[in-house]
């Protein structure tokens, strides 16, 4: 760490002429990712001290740039030493998108603030889509139908139900049913644009006049336009109103004439199927960083995605489901 933070000190006296007034530690969620604030006199920027995962590194980095060439609202990427995995980046501020909710209490109010982000992810989808090359993708290139089986439903059933619910239930009756809403989902939402994987309030920070900033894009990849509007939607850290989260909606598919040939229709088609998918990472994450990682702060937001995926099991009953209806009405009483 004393040679990161030497050669932090370094690089900042080397781009903008000053040595640091000092490196603060900041809190990294559910990253084995450290990050520091570094303050000179004039700005501050940010260090990412990342040793063990080069492929993220360069992923962060690749696409980091990428989006920004392409317009979208990320931070510039200053300076990357591969070899020990430490970058320098723009600090896009303090207030995440989950602190200003809070403090805004009117619906008005929060349309004000989702807004522009609205916009943001239109940019990246479409703009962002224009000369993504897959291999900068470290996991997946895309988001596909063996995706959601390994990594969302698949990862629900060990890390939420079995590791955090300790359920007991018939495994391969289940896995049947994740197969057949996977399959639906896949032809209803194809991966035809770019997603960041992870649109969330934590992960948007948002600057004085509200333009917002995005982060922790090193996970995008190729994928389907409902995934991140459905993050952003079902968003547990916020637990947007149900009217507010319509109306977001609808400015969304508005915007979306603007960007993209996708009817208002076949996009509502595919999304709840998308965001079911979604809703069950959530809880499948929030169960595995609280309970495994030892980091409970993750588990205080689990009845909130709970009841996100009730209320979408409820709202379609046709689904051929029944086990996963039928159990997360169990945990939800």
């Amino acid at each position: 760490m004393e040679r990161f933070l030497h050669w932090v000190a370094e690089q900042c006296r080397d781009l903008w002429g000053k040595r640091p007034l000092a490196i603060e530690p900041l809190a990294s969620d559910g990253s084995e990712r450290r990050f520091f604030r570094v303050r000179l006199q004039e700005r501050s920027i940010i260090a990412l001290w990342n040793p063990d995962h080069p492929s993220e590194n360069d992923s962060y980095w690749e696409i980091g740039h990428h989006l920004r060439d392409r317009g979208v609202p990320v931070p510039e990427l200053y300076v990357y030493e591969r070899q020990m995995g430490w970058i320098l980046v723009q600090d896009l501020g303090r207030v995440s998108l989950q602190e200003a909710v809070r403090q805004e209490a009117s619906p008005q109010g929060l349309l004000g603030l989702y807004s522009p982000v609205i916009r943001a992810l239109l940019v990246l989808q479409t703009k962002g889509r224009e000369g993504f090359k897959e291999s900068w993708c470290y996991q997946t290139p895309r988001y596909d139908e063996n995706l959601m089986l390994v990594r969302e439903s698949g990862y629900f059933m060990e890390a939420f139900l079995k590791g955090y619910a300790a359920w007991r239930g018939p495994e391969g009756t289940l896995l049947g049913e994740f197969s057949l809403l996977a399959n639906m989902a896949a032809r209803l939402a194809p991966a035809q644009f770019l997603i960041h994987r992870d649109f969330q309030s934590r992960n948007i920070l948002v600057a004085e006049g509200g333009s917002p900033g995005i982060i922790d894009f090193q996970g995008a990849r190729l994928g389907p336009l409902q995934y991140d509007v459905a993050s952003l939607l079902m968003d547990p850290y916020v637990s947007l109103p149900r009217d507010v989260r319509d109306s977001i909606l609808r400015e969304y598919l508005l915007g979306l004439l603007e960007y993209a040939p996708v009817s208002p229709e076949a996009f509502l088609e595919g999304y709840p199927l998308v965001a079911l998918h979604r809703n069950l990472q959530i809880l499948a994450a929030f169960a595995f960083l609280g309970k495994t990682r030892g980091k409970s702060f993750f588990l205080r937001w689990i009845p909130g995605a709970l009841s996100h995926l009730q209320e979408l099991l409820r709202a379609h009953p046709q689904w051929p489901c029944p086990l996963l209806r039928d159990t997360v009405a169990e945990l939800c009483s």
